[in-house]
C-alpha cells in the first residue's frame, strides 16, 4: 500500500507538471498573435499618418500652383492697367488686382497652415516608425523565445509522459481506475496531502481517529469531505514526492 501510494503521489506530480507545460505551450501562440496584432496596428497607424502627410503635401502643391496662376493673372492685370483709356476701366482693373492679391494672401496663409500640418505629421511619423520598429523587434525576439520555450515544453512533456508510462504498470488495476476517476472528477487532483490533521486541498479538519489511522499508514484513506485519497506529509515515504501544499479545490 505504501509503495502504491508513493507512486500515485509521484504520478500526480508528473501530471501536474504536464498540465503546466501544456498551458505554457498553449499560451505561446496567443502571445505571438497579440504581438503580431500590435505590430499590425503600429504599421496601420504609420500608414495612416504617411497618407495624411501625402495628402497635405498634395494640397500644398495645388495651392502653390494656384498662387502661381494668380500671380500670372495679377501681372496681366497690371500690364492691362497701362493700356486702359477710361477712368472706369482703370478703377475696375485696380479692383481686379486687389481681389487677386486678396486671394493670393489667403492661399499663402493656407500654404503656411499645410506646412505646419506637414511638420507635425512628420514628427508623428517618426514616433510611429519608432513604435513599429519596437513592435517588430519584440515580435522577433520574444516570439522566437516563446517558440523555443514551446519546443522545450514538448520535449519535457514527452519525457514526463515516458516516466508516467513507466510508473503505470506498478499500480494495481483497481487503484489505477480509482485514481483516474478521482482525477477526472476532482480537477486533476486525486490525492491530497494532510498537514496538522487538515486536508490541504479542501481545508477540512479530519476527525481525530481518522488522522491517527492516517499516520499509521496501513491502508488507503479518503478525505470524508472531498473524497480524495489522503496521505500524511509527515511520513518519511512521502516527503520527497509530496508537494508543499495542495491545489485549490
Amino acid at each position: 500500500m505504501q509503495n502504491t501510494l508513493r507512486i500515485l503521489i509521484e504520478l500526480q506530480e508528473i501530471e501536474k507538471k504536464v498540465r503546466a507545460l501544456a498551458e505554457q505551450k498553449a499560451r505561446a501562440p496567443i502571445q505571438i498573435a497579440m504581438m503580431q496584432e500590435e505590430e499590425s496596428k503600429a504599421a496601420g497607424k504609420l500608414a495612416e499618418k504617411e497618407e495624411m502627410l501625402k495628402s497635405a503635401q498634395r494640397l500644398r502643391k495645388e495651392l502653390e500652383r494656384e498662387v502661381e496662376d494668380l500671380e500670372g493673372r495679377k501681372s496681366k492685370s497690371k500690364q492691362r492697367l497701362l493700356e486702359v483709356k477710361t477712368n472706369k476701366e482703370y478703377q475696375a482693373t485696380l479692383k481686379e488686382i486687389d481681389d487677386i492679391e486678396d486671394l493670393i494672401r489667403k492661399r499663402e496663409d493656407q500654404i503656411i497652415e499645410e506646412m505646419e500640418v506637414a511638420e507635425s505629421l512628420a514628427g508623428e511619423i517618426r514616433e510611429h516608425e519608432r513604435l513599429l520598429s519596437e513592435a517588430h523587434k519584440r515580435l522577433e525576439q520574444e516570439g522566437a523565445q516563446l517558440e523555443k520555450e514551446a519546443a522545450k515544453a514538448d520535449t519535457l512533456i514527452a519525457s514526463l509522459e515516458e516516466e508516467k508510462e513507466r510508473l503505470k504498470p506498478q499500480i494495481p488495476a483497481e487503484m489505477w481506475q480509482k485514481y483516474q476517476l478521482l482525477s477526472a472528477n476532482r480537477g486533476g487532483v486525486a490525492l491530497a496531502p494532510v498537514n496538522h490533521s487538515t486536508c490541504q486541498v479542501c481545508h477540512m479538519n479530519l476527525p481525530p481517529q481518522l488522522f491517527i489511522d492516517l499516520q499509521r499508514n496501513e491502508k488507503m484513506i479518503y478525505c470524508p469531505n472531498c473524497q480524495r485519497i489522503i496521505y500524511w506529509v509527515g511520513h518519511e515515504a512521502y516527503k520527497q514526492s509530496s508537494p508543499a501544499s495542495g491545489e485549490p479545490e
